[in-house]
């Protein structure tokens, strides 16, 4: 989080500090063995108007309706895992293509669930979801999210789609890693996806 939001990142070995809390033990270190990725909370990818990105962070709550109502729910998302698995399933307009499930991953037992932007969602040609506040679909409020109304926006279009995995980490932390793909990704992009994926190490 040194470097400016999505500067060019050498290929080489990361860490972040997930709740960007310099008192707090966890970061989680990965890879990015490939040109051509971005800082971000995590690594990112833009190829034309889409992108694939990995985000490792904290979440605090999620956005009233992605589309029609970007305030943060009040009262915000419960503290467990369960809780913000399901205040994810139930996050309008967002499709869940696969519901949330037990899932250990990275040494850490969560959830594991999948939300796509529905393929039927008004959009134009400028880049904006028709009928949404500021032409924006919103849903989760990481640890950079300060101001209200501030919420994760990268969705590209209709179908990108997005995985968590929701872990509780020593009771402590809870991490979520998301993986986001626009739709017709390039198979190499998600390939180098999937290796910075499975590059990820938890050091609580």
């Amino acid at each position: 989080m040194e470097l400016e939001p999505f500067a060019p990142l050498e290929p080489g070995t990361y860490f972040i500090d997930p709740d960007l809390d310099p008192s707090t033990p966890l970061r989680v270190m990965y890879e990015v063995p490939f040109e051509g990725w971005s800082m971000w909370i995590g690594a990112a990818k833009f190829a034309g108007d889409g992108h694939v990105g990995v985000s490792i962070t904290t979440v605090s709550n999620v956005v009233t309706h992605g589309c029609r109502d970007h305030a943060w729910t009040v009262p915000p998302v419960g503290s467990s895992v369960d809780d913000l698995a399901t205040a994810l399933a139930d996050l309008a307009p967002f499709h869940v293509s696969s519901p949330p499930e037990d899932v250990s991953v990275y040494g850490y037992s969560g959830k594991y669930l999948e939300l796509t932007v529905p393929k039927d969602q008004p959009f134009s040609d400028d880049g904006a979801f028709i009928g949404c506040e500021a032409g924006k679909l919103e849903s989760w409020v990481a640890a950079i999210d300060t101001e209200p109304r501030d919420a994760f926006y990268g969705y590209s279009g209709p179908g990108y789609r997005e995985e968590f995995w929701i872990l509780d980490v020593d009771g402590t932390t809870r991490l979520v890693i998301a993986a986001e793909r626009s739709l017709g990704s390039p198979p190499g992009d998600l390939a180098e996806l999937s290796t910075i994926l499975d590059s990820i190490r938890i050091e609580p």
